[in-house]
């Protein structure tokens, strides 16, 4: 390939951004993605997310929780159920398009001929640093407007666009709303601050509350404390209103719990509860003939795992709550 000239504008990573080297394979690939791996797009779409919702401060794409959660909610929104993102492979192929440049951990040792894994790309890669002229170039919404449409544009079907379009919008609105709870944990009245179209605000608000409690309790399960991560960046706990969002409107951090499937589940169901004292507590029920909770019961009386921040920690007020009309 060309060396690329200096000095591009624009037009110029247009250009790059709709000439992507992909897998071209059909058999593999169904119309939906233009017939082409959608790897680097989808990455290339998640960057300019993050640009959009003040996620860079410099010119360093970081392999980063959000990196990869933006990667797989898009991966989610077009790809067939069971078919699994790798966020390794784009970011470490994306070397070859001569914009993205990898950073390695040891500059001694330089980075290996293949990556595959997100552990072993943290293990090599510090992160990526773009072309200065593209940075700059991105720094200007209309410019990441017109990045974003020829991405979508060209790699993606017609059917595929729309929920594309709307993924991106859902995502930076997710962010923003995320950080905002975070640095107002006590402001009820936060959620004023979404912008996104009224047709998506549900999706941004359900996203930008996860983000904030998963992040807030560092991926670590409130009741059991697991903390599990994928080499894919998937994480074992969701986030959990201790007071349902119906009754209250109240997305507070100290209005929600990270928790594993199972103890969320038993938590919604009124099996399991918290204390004032902040120890779990175990419902009776658990114990009825043929249950088997295995390791559900020895969670009685332990502490909870709560995040750093006093600020997010749970409500009291919320768990009496939750003690009076949920806990069986």
């Amino acid at each position: 390939m060309p060396s690329i000239p200096m000095n591009l504008g624009t037009d110029d990573y247009a250009h790059l951004f709709a000439r992507l080297r992909t897998n071209r394979n059909r058999k593999v690939w169904s119309e939906l993605t233009a017939h082409q791996a959608p790897h680097k797009p989808i990455l290339l779409l998640c960057v300019l997310d993050l640009f959009d919702s003040g996620g860079f401060s410099s010119n360093l794409v970081e392999i980063s929780e959000d990196i990869a959660e933006l990667f797989g909610r898009y991966w989610e929104r077009i790809l067939p159920f069971g078919r699994t993102g790798n966020l390794a492979l784009p970011f470490f192929h994306l070397r070859s398009e001569e914009f993205w440049h990898l950073l390695p951990r040891n500059e001694a040792a330089g980075i290996g001929p293949q990556i595959t894994s997100l552990a072993r790309l943290r293990e090599e890669v510090i992160g990526a640093r773009l072309d200065g002229e593209l940075y700059d170039a991105i720094r200007s919404k209309e410019n990441r407007d017109r990045l974003r449409s020829v991405l979508i544009e060209t790699y993606f079907s017609p059917e595929a666009r729309r929920p594309l379009v709307e993924q991106s919008a859902i995502n930076r609105g997710a962010f923003v709303y995320s950080e905002e709870l975070l640095k107002r944990p006590r402001d009820p009245k936060v959620q004023e601050t979404l912008s996104i179209e009224e047709a998506y605000r549900p999706a941004v608000r359900d996203g930008g509350f996860r983000r904030a409690i998963v992040n807030a309790y560092s991926h670590r399960c409130a009741l059991c404390g697991i903390r599990v991560r994928t080499l894919d960046g998937r994480t074992a706990v969701a986030a959990a209103h201790i007071v349902p969002w119906s009754e209250t409107q109240d997305d507070r951090p100290a209005n929600g719990l990270a928790l594993c499937r199972t103890c969320h589940w038993t938590f919604d169901e009124g099996l399991l509860g918290v204390s004032q004292s902040y120890e779990v507590l175990a419902s009776r029920q658990l114990g009825v003939p043929d249950n088997l909770p295995g390791y559900l019961t020895s969670l009685e009386g332990r502490a909870i795992f709560h995040p750093s921040a006093e600020a997010h920690r749970p409500d009291l007020r919320s768990l009496e709550w939750h003690r009076e009309n949920v806990l069986r």
